[in-house]
């Protein structure tokens, strides 16, 4: 475990295997007394506050004496649409039994239903993607945008699909949601005006555009525009470009690029290809670049996060920090893994998967023996029982 900084000013919060609802607004004196609790009552899931408070165990949020909040951003892959989604997560009718693959739908394709029941894994690809993202937040926006130091950003495995990144700098936690919501609209690319990141129209009719050396998203646009130029076939992405803009553009590449690198940047592009189309094109490098967070985590000042060192429930691997240079390698499925042995169970129906670099199948309704991860994973998801 890994005690949060200034332990004694948090909430703590549990989730149970057997018993419905939360256990909350409770704090402890410090980390022994939690861990003897933790022992005793074996939640399946541990939460903190990310705020810190005069009275953490007071029962309503106004009698506790809110002094401020970390930063935190949830970086989850049920917030992505990825390929492996459509093969391991599923959703069934509980009406009509009718059952679908990805993301869930708002009713059953079928019947219409609203009681849909799904079920959701994780794989190499969805938490490579959701790493990605964590390191696209810090790198490219946390460290050269908003100048938050090294020091003061703490990594978090999940324990299940994604990564939480807490901002520890004491001048950030006064702030309040609608500034946190600012940074999220920032960071995600909401709300960008192209007319105030650098294309206007310069003397004799030659455009402006955004300039690499400039802070902020105009530097990051003119930089991203800029790649798009050296390799040139990622044009033909571009959602809105019509196929002839798409081909003059290919074929001057070389040109355009060798002008959008001069001082200042020349944005002139061949006939046929107006300022609509650079509008079109910077459109695109914002979605590349925007980042994708939880909105809601961020902007609640009172929110509970994971507890580092902690066990999720839903799959048995650790909570685990991390620090900024062991990101970049982390594996999940070794490096967050904590039982020994092994045990049997009754496999009801579990997709492939791969832990400790060991491949499983596809297994369904059979009696096996194996490593206790393993057996935790699938038990933890609900597709296991225990043989005995």
């Amino acid at each position: 475990m890994t005690p949060p900084r200034q332990f004694e000013s948090r909430e703590f919060a549990f989730f149970w295997f057997d018993r419905e609802g939360v256990f909350r607004h409770t704090n402890f004196v410090n980390p022994e007394e939690l861990v003897e609790f933790i022992s005793k009552e074996g939640p399946a899931h541990i939460f903190h506050s990310a705020a810190y408070y005069d009275t953490p165990d007071a029962p309503q949020m106004p009698l506790k004496g809110w002094r401020g909040a970390d930063l935190v951003f949830d970086i989850d892959a049920d917030h992505f649409d990825l390929a492996c989604q459509k093969q391991h997560d599923s959703w069934s009718c509980l009406d009509c039994g009718h059952r679908g693959y990805g993301h869930r739908p708002e009713q059953c394709t079928k019947c219409n239903s609203t009681r849909l029941k799904t079920f959701k894994w994780m794989c190499e690809e969805c938490l490579s993607h959701s790493k990605a993202e964590a390191i696209k937040i810090i790198e490219n926006f946390l460290i050269p945008d908003m100048g938050i130091s090294k020091k003061n950003i703490m990594v978090v495995f999940s324990g299940h699909r994604g990564y939480h990144i807490h901002s520890i700098a004491p001048e950030l936690h006064i702030l309040g949601s609608q500034e946190r919501r600012e940074i999220v609209d920032y960071i995600s690319g909401t709300g960008i005006e192209y007319r105030y990141h650098g294309f206007v129209e310069k003397s004799y009719g030659v455009p402006k555009g955004p300039d690499s050396k400039t802070p902020g998203w105009e530097g990051k646009i003119a930089e991203g525009i800029q790649r798009l130029f050296q390799s040139p076939q990622q044009l033909s992405h571009i959602p809105g470009l019509r196929a002839n803009q798409i081909r003059l553009l290919q074929e001057d590449a070389q040109a355009i690029y060798k002008q959008l690198t001069e001082t200042p940047p020349r944005y002139i592009t061949p006939k046929g290809v107006g300022q609509k189309a650079w509008y079109t094109i910077t459109q695109y490098v914002v979605e590349s670049l925007a980042a994708i967070v939880d909105e809601p985590v961020t902007t609640d000042i009172h929110r509970l996060i994971r507890l580092p060192g902690s066990l999720h429930g839903k799959t048995g691997f650790q909570v685990k920090k991390l620090e900024l240079s062991e990101l970049e390698d982390f594996d999940p499925f070794k490096d967050a893994q904590v039982f020994s042995g092994t045990t049997t169970v009754k496999v009801l129906d579990a997709p492939a998967f791969t832990l400790n670099g060991k491949q499983y199948p596809p297994m369904r309704a059979i009696k096996k023996e194996l490593p206790l991860s393993a057996a935790m994973l699938l038990l933890c998801k609900g597709v296991a029982e225990l043989a005995n």
